[in-house]
C-alpha cells in the first residue's frame, strides 16, 4: 500500500474517531420463561427424544436469561453478558449440554472508517439470518432445527464488519473449539457472508409495521478444522417485509468428515452431509402476531432414520407497546420420517421479558 494512501486512512480515521465521547452505558436484562400445556411423549421409561423436542413434559421451565451492558456511538461499540439457556433438544443434553451460568457476549469493536468495524472477543459467528437474530427478537423464542445444528453459534474471534451502497459484508475468524478460556487446537474456524437489503425496515426483526417493501438476501458459508473432524457449511436466506407481512425463509447445508491420523475421538467417522430448511411467515396486527414456521432437518443423507425430522409450528404472541413484553401460546407438531415415529407434538406457552 502506498504512503499517501496510508496516508488518507489514517486521516479518515482520525476525522472519524473524533465523532463523539465514549458510548454510554446501557444495562439490559431478557427473561424468557415457557410452561408446556400439553406434550403426547410423555413416558416414564425409555421417554425418547430427537432433534427440535426438549423432552417438556407438563410444567414450567426457565427457557433464557441474559443480564449485562452494552454500548455504541459511530467509533465505538463494547457489550458483556452473562446468560443460562436450557438446552435445546434432547440431543443436545445427551451431549452433555446443562443450564449453567456462563459468559454470552465480551467483545468491543472500533470503527476506524465509516463503513467498517473491527469487533474482537466472544460474539456470534457471521451465518444466517436467523441465528444473526437476537433472542428477544425470535418469533417463537426458539430457533428452527436447522439453524440450530448447522450453524455454529458464538466464538472467540474477530469480525470485520462493512458497509456500501446496500450492501454489507463480513468476516470473521476464530478459535472453533467452544473453549473460551483459548484455544486447545491448531485448528480455526472462518466464516464469511454478504448480504444485500432493499428497503429501510429492519431486516434481523419480524415484528412491527413498515412503511415501504423491505427485502434482503444473504448467503455466507464457513470451515471449521477442528482436531479431528474438518466440517464447513453454506447456505441462503431471504427476508420479505411489507406493512404487517414478514416472511423468513433458510436453506443450508453442512458437511464433516474426520481426519486422517486421528488423535482425538471425531464427531463422525465417515463423510457426513447434512441439509436443512426452514420457512417463517407472520403478519403484525397492532399488538398481535399470528405466524406459522416449517422446518426440515437430515443429519445424514445418506440413510433415513430417526434424523429426519420435520417440525411445523403455529401460533401467535401478544406484544405490549414498546415490545418490553412478549407472551404467546403455540402449538407444535414433529414428525420423523424414518421407520421409527413417535407421537410427540406439544403445545407451549410463552413469556417474555426484555428491559
Amino acid at each position: 500500500m502506498s504512503l499517501p494512501m496510508l496516508g488518507i486512512l489514517f486521516a479518515g480515521s482520525v476525522a472519524h474517531a473524533e465523532t463523539g465521547p465514549l458510548p454510554d452505558l446501557q444495562p439490559f436484562l431478557l427473561i424468557q420463561t415457557a410452561a408446556t400445556l400439553m406434550d403426547q411423549d410423555n413416558k416414564v421409561i425409555a421417554d425418547p427424544g430427537g432433534y427440535g423436542d426438549p423432552e417438556d413434559d407438563f410444567g414450567f421451565k426457565i427457557q433464557r436469561v441474559r443480564l449485562g451492558f452494552e454500548g455504541e456511538n459511530d467509533t465505538i461499540k463494547y457489550g458483556v453478558g452473562l446468560g443460562v439457556s436450557s438446552p435445546y433438544d434432547a440431543v443436545e443434553e445427551a451431549q452433555g449440554a446443562k443450564m449453567d451460568v456462563s459468559l454470552v457476549d465480551a467483545y468491543g469493536g472500533y470503527s476506524p472508517l465509516e463503513a467498517l468495524w473491527i469487533v474482537g472477543g466472544i460474539q456470534k459467528v457471521p451465518v444466517s439470518r436467523e441465528n444473526l437474530m437476537a433472542s428477544h427478537q425470535l418469533t417463537f423464542t426458539r430457533r428452527s432445527v436447522p439453524t440450530h445444528w448447522l450453524t455454529p453459534s458464538r466464538d472467540l474471534g474477530v469480525v470485520f464488519d462493512s458497509s456500501w451502497k446496500g450492501l454489507r459484508f463480513r468476516v470473521g475468524a476464530f478459535n472453533g473449539s467452544g473453549d473460551l478460556r483459548g484455544d486447545d487446537n491448531k485448528g480455526k474456524l472462518v466464516a464469511a457472508r454478504i448480504e444485500g437489503t432493499f428497503g429501510e425496515a429492519d431486516v434481523y426483526q419480524t415484528y412491527g409495521e413498515v412503511d415501504d417493501l423491505t427485502v434482503a438476501v444473504g448467503t455466507d458459508g464457513w470451515l471449521n478444522n477442528e482436531t479431528s473432524v474438518e466440517s464447513s457449511g453454506l447456505g441462503v436466506d431471504v427476508l420479505l417485509r411489507f406493512k404487517g407481512l414478514a416472511v423468513l425463509a433458510e436453506a443450508r447445508l453442512a458437511e464433516a468428515k474426520p481426519k486422517q491420523g486421528l488423535v482425538d475421538v471425531p464427531g463422525v467417522f465417515a463423510e457426513t452431509k447434512r441439509q436443512g430448511l426452514m420457512v417463517q411467515a407472520g403478519y403484525t396486527v397492532g399488538s398481535i402476531e399470528p405466524a406459522i414456521r416449517f422446518s426440515s432437518f437430515d443429519d445424514d443423507k445418506s440413510v433415513e432414520d430417526v434424523g429426519d425430522v420435520v417440525e411445523g409450528m403455529g401460533g401467535i404472541t401478544w406484544h405490549s407497546e414498546a415490545d418490553q413484553v412478549r407472551a404467546g401460546i403455540g402449538y407444535t407438531a414433529r414428525i420423523e420420517k424414518g421407520p421409527s415415529k413417535v407421537d410427540n407434538d406439544s403445545i407451549q406457552a410463552w413469556f417474555q421479558l426484555k428491559l
